[in-house]
């Protein structure tokens, strides 16, 4: 795929469909569905997807397809933006989105989650902020180095630490060097234990003591795989979720979340596959209550505003 725009948080512009927010646009989108019964599905490129192709994904939707009875095309975005954007369109009506977007689409009565994956029964999760073993060993230690995140409208990769670190009383417009966006968790991974930022924002699971089960850098077994230790962690986190456009029929609505929760074994395993989950359920109107009130709280502040542009960089994400 070809390199991502310099300016990841500029509004993406398509090669087909109408201006964003444009309702003669999604007027006319939605006769061509009615029309032609489908949809479409569209989920981010993280660097994992690369190294299985298109070719997963487009089965996913094929299968999507039979049992919903909705032609679903696969939609692949290089960002959380884009992917919202795309769905307030009406480019797509499905898009598997974390929940400051999802949060976002729901508050502007676009779209609405319809189904959540339960990663061993857990309908959220934590993050963290990691260091490389022997770095800094306090919050307060990170003052004036460099950080990597995922990108701005991650909850754990971004914007939930940032809230924290806010409310702990850091200026967190001016507390780190530099400030690295990598598009994934992996690589904010790679990063600090490469030695490319001294800090980095990533996804964990807790157990009920508070240690941390498995996460990008601890296995299943919660065996550690990386040089790295947590600093700290914050939390619970709403999962990600398959959100559908307030726009799709009542009925094709219904259908994937009946697909969803009943899945067919194929179905489980691209799931399992392309976005590490692979058991649903439909998520209740309180879920998102929590996260939203402090995300409301931090904007007010300014707190989930981009940092300086001198204190930024973008690493641009290219083909494998």
């Amino acid at each position: 795929m070809a390199s991502q725009s310099q300016n990841e948080w500029a509004s993406p512009s398509f090669t087909q469909g109408p201006p964003k927010g444009s309702r003669q646009g999604r007027v006319r989108l939605e006769n061509v569905r009615r029309v032609e019964n489908r949809s479409g599905f569209g989920i981010v490129q993280a660097n994992e997807f690369q190294d299985l192709g298109r070719g997963p994904f487009e089965e996913l939707c094929e299968l999507a397809s039979k049992a919903v009875g909705v032609r679903f095309s696969p939609f692949v975005a290089t960002s959380y933006r884009e992917l919202s954007s795309a769905l307030e369109s009406g480019e797509l009506d499905l898009a598997w989105l974390p929940p400051i977007p999802t949060i976002d689409l729901i508050a502007r009565d676009l779209a609405s989650p319809l189904a959540i994956p339960a990663r061993r029964g857990a309908t959220t999760y934590h993050a963290a902020l990691i260091v490389r073993r022997g770095g800094p060993k306090s919050i307060e230690g990170l003052r004036g180095r460099r950080a990597a995140w995922v990108q701005r409208d991650s909850a754990a990769g971004y914007l939930v630490p940032r809230m924290n670190l806010a409310a702990k009383g850091h200026d967190v417009l001016r507390f780190f060097a530099r400030e690295l966006f990598v598009h994934s968790h992996a690589s904010v991974v790679d990063a600090v234990v490469n030695g490319d930022a001294d800090v980095g924002a990533t996804y964990c699971h807790v157990d009920a003591n508070g240690n941390i089960a498995r996460s990008s850098w601890v296995d299943e077994g919660g065996r550690v795989m990386r040089p790295l230790d947590a600093l700290t962690t914050f939390g619970p986190i709403p999962n990600d979720a398959l959100v559908g456009s307030n726009e799709l029929p009542a009925a094709t609505r219904a259908g994937v979340t009946r697909w969803l929760l009943a899945l067919d074994p194929a179905s489980r395993g691209l799931f399992e596959r392309l976005l590490g989950a692979s058991d649903f359920r439909v998520p209740s109107p309180e879920h998102y209550v929590s996260l939203e009130h402090a995300l409301r709280a931090a904007r007010a502040r300014g707190h989930d505003a981009l940092p300086p542009e001198s204190r930024r960089s973008l690493r641009t994400r290219t083909s494998g």
